[in-house]
């Protein structure tokens, strides 16, 4: 069979791309986008427009006042005392929830029998109800009276919990904890399951013990899913309100007030709309710079494993 010059060097025609495959990507995430703009952006841009505006609800009348209502909430100093209060609380609940998860979860891990059991123990606080399980938490710690009083703070020395400027917020703190260790623990075991068997056999045949083929070949594989956990759990440290608002109501002398409880306080229960958009824009700052800190962990990573 002999084939012609001419079919050989015929020029190779591209087809035509329509104008619809070029749309098709746009017109399906339009949904999404839409949720976004509406729930995410929408909201956001209105909270930085009434903090320029001092609002009254009942006479429906809003009045412009500039940088007004970002004076006053510094003058009164309860932004700073609850921004304060919010990184106490970060720092009491993000740290020990990751830390004991990760202990749990390496220990249901290890287990032949039973990990069944023990992740649906671990995973109840979750699925419960925050507010149902605050109410019995601050039943628990009620002063002289409460299991907590009666036991682990007659042998310690330290009572009255709710009640005290300087344990208040610990207590507030234990409850956070056991409500977010549930979740910790289910994120790591899932991360567990993607740890290269082959790696970790490899380790123990060269004669590695227990911790060195955790710290060589386990910490390094779990690293995003660590840094996922760590932004997850600030995330909700930073918007915690059920607890606060069930067992001490930010108080006393608001040593237990965070952020997003001062937020309620000035734009729900005193409708000071103004006052309550501005702390809504601190949390925002503070929810945009855990996501911005995330971005460089998570690229850093990827980095260091690509090597």
């Amino acid at each position: 069979m002999s084939v012609s010059p001419a079919s050989v060097l015929r020029p190779i025609t591209m087809p035509r791309v329509g104008f619809a495959p070029l749309v098709a990507p746009y017109v399906l995430v339009a949904p999404l986008l839409g949720l976004i703009f509406i729930f995410a952006i929408l909201p956001a841009a209105l909270a930085l427009f009434l903090t320029f505006f001092e609002t009254d609800i009942l006479a429906g009348t809003m009045r412009f006042v500039g940088t007004a209502n970002f004076a006053r909430a510094a003058d009164r100093g309860n932004v700073l005392n609850s921004l304060r209060v919010t990184f106490l609380y970060t720092v009491l609940t993000v740290p020990p929830s990751m830390i004991l998860g990760l202990s749990i979860a390496l220990a249901i891990n290890g287990l032949r029998r039973g990990r069944m059991f023990w992740q649906a123990v671990y995973f109840l606080p979750v699925a419960a109800t925050l507010v149902a399980m605050s109410i019995v938490w601050r039943w628990m710690f009620v002063g002289r009276k409460g299991i907590i009083d009666q036991t682990f703070g007659q042998a310690i020395g330290l009572t009255d919990w709710l009640n005290s400027p300087v344990l208040s917020l610990p207590a507030v703190a234990i409850v956070g904890n056991w409500q977010q260790i549930g979740f910790v623990v289910i994120l790591y075991l899932a991360a567990l399951t993607a740890v290269p068997r082959h790696l970790l056999e490899a380790a123990r045949v060269d004669g590695a013990g227990a911790w060195s083929r955790f710290w060589h070949v386990t910490w390094p594989s779990i690293g995003p899913t660590t840094v996922f956990v760590g932004i997850i759990t600030s995330v909700d440290a930073l918007r915690v309100f059920d607890t606060i608002s069930t067992m001490t109501g930010g108080g006393p002398s608001r040593s237990s007030q965070t952020l997003a409880h001062l937020m309620w306080e000035r734009g729900i229960y005193f409708f000071d709309i103004g006052g309550g958009s501005v702390v809504t824009l601190v949390l925002l700052a503070l929810a945009l710079a855990a996501t911005a800190v995330q971005r460089l962990l998570t690229a850093r990573l990827e980095r260091a494993g690509t090597r």
